[in-house]
């Protein structure tokens, strides 16, 4: 019998990122799954062993990778978000705290460095890196460290898939459009007004699904995607092409 193929997602409790936990399982990229994440919970899949841990300690990633006990075939840096509570728009500007600004980039991209640096090592030829950058890391916004924590995932995955390549190891990153997560929550609470923000920024006309950006993550694990590396794929609608030309 052939050993499983293991994927490691972090941040694949809830959101985002249990819909890649799920889309890697029902393409059949892996066999099972390993979920690191801070949130207390499970997900209803004996496929599925989640680990609680703080993917910004390294010690933590340690302990938890320990646990495992098995070299993964898929990793995926999903873990981000915001660290904030309640935060809005005006405390996300361009001079906001020093300390809510680090956070903001640690558990946005340094994570990503943390969990790859404990788990990189082991990888061998044929494994697949794939991390959740974002759109506001591709555009100017608002979201000042967001944005600026975003791009910096896109530039570290170029830059890593040089190093990795010659292993034959793959690095790729998504980069979601607007969805409907605890973010913008927080940015727009009113619905009908985020769907007509959405409709008018993005030419396909409609926000974004979890799903959408778990099959984009998929195809990037999977061999279809073998010849692709250091790349970010937006799947976004069309925002980043620019805004609708509505026909007069």
């Amino acid at each position: 019998m052939s050993e499983q193929r293991l994927a490691i997602v972090t941040g694949g409790v809830r959101g985002l990122g249990l819909a890649m936990v799920r889309a890697l399982l029902d393409q059949d990229i892996v066999d099972r799954v390993a979920v690191f994440d801070i949130i207390d919970g499970t997900v209803d899949d004996d496929r599925v062993s989640v680990h609680h841990c703080d993917v910004t300690d390294a010690a933590a990633v340690r302990a938890a990778y320990a646990e495992v006990g098995a070299v993964p075939q898929v990793l995926v840096n999903n873990a981000g978000g915001d660290p904030g509570s309640g935060i809005t728009a005006a405390q996300h500007g361009p001079f906001e705290d020093p300390e809510q600004f680090r956070r903001m980039v640690d558990l946005n991209f340094t994570t990503a460095h943390v969990v790859t640096s404990v788990i990189g090592p082991d990888l061998t030829e044929g494994a697949v890196i794939c991390n959740t950058a974002s759109i506001a890391g591709q555009m100017a916004s608002p979201l000042y460290a967001y944005g600026a924590a975003k791009s910096a995932v896109i530039h570290w995955t170029r830059s890593m898939a040089r190093v990795l390549g010659p292993r034959g190891i793959r690095i790729n990153a998504v980069a979601p459009g607007i969805i409907r997560t605890v973010l913008w929550e927080q940015l727009e609470p009113d619905v009908d007004r985020y769907k007509d923000m959405a409709a008018a920024r993005i030419p396909l006309r409609t926000d974004q699904t979890a799903e959408d950006i778990a099959d984009a993550v998929a195809f990037l694990c999977s061999k279809r995607a073998r010849s692709i590396t250091g790349q970010t794929l937006a799947v976004d609608g069309g925002m980043t092409a620019g805004d609708p030309i509505f026909d007069s």
